[in-house]
């Protein structure tokens, strides 16, 4: 390879290689947010819960109300494998495999200087593991008067791949206030002003503590918050190490068969 050919390799590696260090440079800064973002909810758990009507996003909120059985959706997801000798803070091995998260409709006020109106939130009451089938279980419901605690959390996206929300059909991936509210026949704008995600973490608050779905505790949640961007600038990083070694060595092969046809000619 020489001339043009040669500068166009070089450049290409180049350029790849900057593009792969970059990469790993962006996991490494991502990491460094999201450290800060499992830290502030790990501080945010000690504080004492605020109204639902006074809490910001990922704040730790209490709300009173009354469940909707019949306004029940389900998220399909799955976890992971506990490992050995982990469990809860009831001394239960987490429940783990295909299954769903159990969101459902709860009714409640918010009361702001004296002034309250009705109000429905979606509770993300946990994950309810299901048969191969994928069968929903029966779950129980309190039918009273419950407090809840937990997090306020925001709506999410789906991805650019699929699989996607289908609230037509009542088939969800991805927990998306504006789909399950369609699907549950909630808005918004109408008879319910305010729809949020308040995932609950406080078990005993719901009274059936040894039914499933079992909520979510806080070092649960923290767990289920991915951050892999150690793992990802690693992989960028050698992948880049990589990329200059093999030009290594082509490089270097290159040069050696020159000098041995250079030799070759003098002979």
């Amino acid at each position: 390879m020489r001339g043009r050919g040669l500068l166009f390799f070089l450049a290409f590696t180049l350029i790849g290689s900057i593009v792969l260090v970059s990469l790993g440079t962006w996991q490494w800064q991502r990491r460094s947010e999201k450290q800060a973002f499992i830290a502030h909810i790990a501080e945010a758990a000690t504080k004492s819960a605020k109204p639902f009507a006074e809490g910001k996003l990922w704040e730790r909120v209490s709300v009173s109300g009354r469940y909707r059985q019949e306004k029940t959706a389900y998220i399909r997801t799955s976890r992971p494998a506990p490992k050995p000798g982990e469990r809860d803070r009831f001394g239960r091995v987490p429940v783990s495999g295909f299954g769903v998260q159990v969101i459902t409709a709860f009714n409640t006020e918010f009361c702001e200087a004296g002034n309250c109106r009705p109000a429905v939130i979606l509770v993300n009451r946990g994950f309810l593991p299901t048969p191969p089938s994928g069968a929903i279980p029966p779950i129980e419901t309190p039918t009273g008067l419950v407090t809840l605690t937990g997090f306020l959390r925001p709506s999410e996206r789906e991805g650019v791949f699929p699989p996607y929300n289908d609230p037509a059909k009542g088939t969800f991936f991805f927990r998306s206030t504006p789909d399950i509210a369609r699907h549950l026949g909630l808005s918004p704008q109408g008879e319910h002003p305010a729809l949020a995600f308040a995932a609950s973490f406080d078990r005993e608050a719901e009274g059936a503590e040894s039914l499933p779905p079992f909520g979510m505790d806080v070092p649960d949640m923290l767990r289920s918050i991915p951050n892999n961007h150690l793992e990802y600038a690693i992989t960028w990083w050698s992948l880049a190490a990589t990329n200059l070694a093999v030009a290594g060595v082509f490089l270097f092969g290159q040069r050696r068969r020159r000098n041995e046809n250079a030799v070759t000619d003098k002979v």
